[in-house]
C-alpha cells in the first residue's frame, strides 16, 4: 500500500491551517484530513488535534468499531479532541473533518464541512463532498464545542478489491466540484500514480499543487494499492 500526502500553505495565511495523517493501524489504514477554519485564530491547533485524536482513538479502540455506528466512534474522537484542546479557547479552534478507515473488505468514511474524499473500490468510486445549493455559499459545518451528529455525512463500503482513496481540503477545487468531476479526478489520480514510488508521487503533486489556482491552504492525502 502507498500512503502519504502533501500540504502547502496558502498565500494569505501566516500559518498552514490544514493538517493530515495517513498511516497504517492494526490490519488497516487511517486517513484523516482537516482544514482549520480561517476565521478562527487558533484553528491550526484544532485541525492538528482532530487528526491525531482520530488516529489515536481508532488505533487503540478496545471494541470492534464495526459493532458501533461510525458516528458513535467519531463522538469519542470529538471528546478526546476537546480534552486535547483544554488549554486553548476552543471557540478559536474550529476545524473540518474528512476521515477514511480502510479495513479488511470494509471501509468507513465520514465528512464534516468542506473538502472532499473519494474511495475507489472494485469498479465504483464513492464520494463525500459538500453539496451546497450554491457552490459559492460561504457557510461551512465544522467541529465545535458540541458534537452535532446530524451534520456528519457517513458511508460504509464493502469491497473485494481496494484501488485507492483520495482526500482534499477545499483549497483544491476540481472544476465545478460536482460528483462527476470528483469521480473523474479520483480515477485519473489513482490510475496515474498507483504504479509510482511514494516520494515520486509527492514530488509530482507538489509541482502542480504549487501552481494550482487559489490562495488558500492546499492539502491532498492519498492511499493506494501499489504496483504488484
Amino acid at each position: 500500500m502507498i500512503n502519504g500526502g502533501i500540504t502547502i500553505k496558502g498565500s494569505y495565511h501566516e500559518v498552514n491551517q490544514d493538517c493530515f495523517i495517513c498511516e497504517p493501524y492494526k490490519d488497516g489504514y487511517i486517513m484523516v484530513v482537516s482544514d482549520g477554519m480561517g476565521s478562527k485564530k487558533m484553528s491550526q491547533y484544532g485541525s492538528k488535534s482532530i487528526c491525531e485524536c482520530v488516529y489515536d482513538v481508532i488505533s487503540n479502540f478496545k471494541m470492534n468499531i464495526n459493532l458501533l455506528s461510525f458516528k458513535d466512534v467519531l463522538c469519542f474522537c470529538h471528546e478526546e479532541w476537546k480534552k486535547k484542546l483544554a488549554e486553548y479557547d476552543i471557540t478559536q479552534c474550529y476545524a473540518t473533518l474528512l476521515v477514511v478507515i480502510v479495513m479488511h473488505k470494509k471501509i468507513k468514511a465520514a465528512r464534516l464541512g468542506d473538502g472532499f474524499l473519494a474511495i475507489y473500490t472494485d469498479d465504483k468510486i464513492s464520494c463525500l463532498f459538500d453539496q451546497k445549493e450554491s457552490y459559492f455559499a460561504n457557510q461551512t459545518d465544522c467541529l465545535r464545542e458540541t458534537f452535532d451528529r446530524d451534520k456528519i455525512e457517513t458511508v460504509e463500503v464493502e469491497y473485494e478489491t481496494f484501488k485507492g482513496a483520495v482526500s482534499c481540503t477545499d483549497g483544491i477545487e476540481i472544476r465545478t466540484m460536482q460528483e462527476s468531476d470528483l469521480i473523474g479526478f479520483t480515477k485519473d489520480f489513482i490510475e496515474e500514480y498507483s504504479g509510482m514510488e511514494k516520494e515520486q508521487i509527492i514530488d509530482e503533486i507538489g509541482v502542480w499543487l504549487t501552481d494550482w489556482p487559489g490562495c488558500d491552504d492546499k492539502t491532498l492525502a492519498f492511499l493506494m494499492e501499489g504496483a504488484k
